[in-house]
């Protein structure tokens, strides 16, 4: 004896079977949509899902067993053409088999209208497909602002970062592509990419094809949100991402400080004098290009009686990392998380296959301005292809009295023969920052800069990604835009393969196409 088997299995969607309107009606005037489909069904997240357009204010929503009804609480407008887009709210109930395409489209009017503007949206710094991001056109009005008004019309992107906003009356057209996260139909410059149009409008006539891509503008004013004190250290947390910082202290003595997450800034005590309160004059300049003058005050929090100093050694990373090789030209970096207070060049060793323990001169160390990262120039490390970097305990001293502990890593030289040359770029003249993306993380490889092509030289085999960013402003980094100007942020470019390098390889006019 067994269960029944209970017949195949249902793989077929909800179909709908009869519609109030039938789909393409003219002239309706009423007040009731409804759906009936040929199965059981479920309606799921039914405000998310359902797409409307133009938004027709609220609804009540009736769930059936083999269908559903929409009664609206306003009359609809004349000579207007309606979508109802119930993308993924409909489900059958035994398989939860998802209805396909399910659309309905009437007018009010004795004329449906049948334009159509269609295209794709990615992600201007990843070149990845953007999915669920809204696309919105608005009646053109030289006072609109997408950050305050709602699209008349709008459509989401699916998975594969393609729209089509469909049945669109002729007219003239604001357009951009953003992504919605609260779902309010109104863009937030603060936390949603955006991507626009730069004319005035667009003048509908014929269907057209619009491609975007959306990056975060946030064009909010820096601005102190918070400050921590604790006995060692002041922390400053601001309202947006800063990149530079100079401070002006009213203390003969300066405590050391650095940028932390591209968003904050943490003071160190050092050996100040935790009673005294230091007034400090800060020129910060903000991820957008911006120099801001505040005046902030430092007072460090005595210590308690109770709590000891800790003793946690100063960590860091090195540049090669563990396992990873460097060519001739590569220095080596050791990044810390903190500035650093003092450091004994001398307890900074180079351990040869030969047995040589050499050290080095001091023109051959160069720190960035906070203090944090400290470079060995490529022209004082030893020839052969092997060596140890070796770190003496205490070799670095930080803020906290905390040191490094002892340390030695094998690094790796690749003779020229075991590395490869990439070329190509963007042909005609311009001002361009080249940048090689190492495997499927995208991550920042090599860069160089170019009034033309590029020529990547000593390049350890892999799999990279071509991008060209457009330096109009020739600064030297990628800018973001102004919706509020219509300022694009600056162009970014891909080759539209990736790039497969073998050793001993050299691979030519690797071309990226612009428009």
């Amino acid at each position: 004896m067994a269960s029944p088997p209970g017949g195949k299995k249902d793989t077929l969607a909800p179909v709908v079977t009869t519609s109030i309107p039938l789909n393409k009606s003219k002239n309706f005037k009423g007040k009731k949509i409804e759906l009936n489909f040929n199965e059981y069904i479920t309606v799921k997240s039914l405000n998310q899902e359902l797409l409307i357009t133009p938004s027709i204010g609220n609804y009540e929503t009736r769930i059936r067993p083999t269908g559903l009804t929409l009664v609206l609480d306003s009359a609809l407008k004349d000579n207007t053409t309606y979508t109802f887009n119930f993308r993924n709210a409909v489900e059958d109930v035994a398989e939860r088999n998802k209805g396909k395409n399910i659309k309905l489209v009437f007018s009010t009017s004795n004329r449906i209208d049948s334009l159509k503007i269609q295209g794709s949206v990615k992600h201007l710094l990843t070149n990845k497909k953007a999915d669920n991001v809204t696309v919105g056109l608005y009646p053109y009005n030289d006072t609109l602002s997408i950050d305050k008004a709602k699209p008349y019309y709008f459509v989401r992107t699916d998975t594969s970062g393609v729209y089509a906003l469909e049945n669109l009356a002729a007219g003239k057209y604001y357009m951009a592509a953003f992504e919605d996260a609260n779902n309010n139909l109104i863009y937030n410059s603060a936390k949603e990419s955006v991507d626009f149009i730069t004319e005035p409008f667009i003048d509908l006539s014929k269907n057209e094809t619009r491609d975007f891509k959306i990056a975060l503008q946030n064009q909010d004013v820096l601005k102190l949100s918070k400050t921590t004190s604790t006995a060692k250290t002041i922390l400053y947390e601001f309202s947006r991402g800063i990149k530079q910082a100079d401070l002006t202290f009213s203390s003969a003595e300066k405590p050391l400080y650095q940028i932390e997450n591209d968003r904050n800034l943490r003071l160190y005590v050092g050996e100040l004098n935790r009673a005294d309160t230091l007034r400090i004059e800060a020129a910060l300049t903000d991820s957008i290009g911006r120099t801001i003058q505040l005046k902030l005050k430092a007072k460090f929090r005595e210590l308690a009686k109770k709590e000891r100093a800790s003793n946690i050694p100063l960590g860091f990373d090195i540049f090669p990392k563990v396992g990873t090789n460097i060519v001739a030209t590569d220095s080596i970096l050791i990044i810390f998380p903190k500035p650093v207070l003092q450091f004994v060049s001398k307890k900074i060793h180079i351990l040869t296959e030969n047995e040589d323990d050499l050290t080095f001169p001091d023109d051959a160390f160069s720190w960035n301005k906070l203090q944090n990262i400290l470079t060995i120039k490529s022209a004082y490390l030893p020839a052969q292809e092997k060596f140890t970097l070796s770190l003496d305990k205490t070799a670095f001293i930080g803020p906290e009295a905390d040191s490094t502990n002892e340390y030695k890593q094998a690094i790796k030289r690749l003779d020229p023969e075991e590395t490869g040359t990439i070329e190509g770029g963007i042909s005609k003249p311009g001002h361009y920052i080249y940048q090689l993306l190492r495997g499927d993380k995208l991550e920042k490889a090599y860069e160089q800069k170019s009034s033309g092509p590029c020529s990547f030289q000593n390049v350890e085999p892999g799999i990279y990604t071509l991008r060209a960013i457009v330096d109009n402003n020739e600064n030297g980094q990628w800018d973001i835009g102004n919706y509020k100007t219509k300022t694009k942020s600056e162009p970014i470019f891909y080759l539209n393969t990736r790039i497969k390098l073998k050793a001993n390889f050299q691979l030519t006019d690797l071309w990226i196409n612009t428009p």
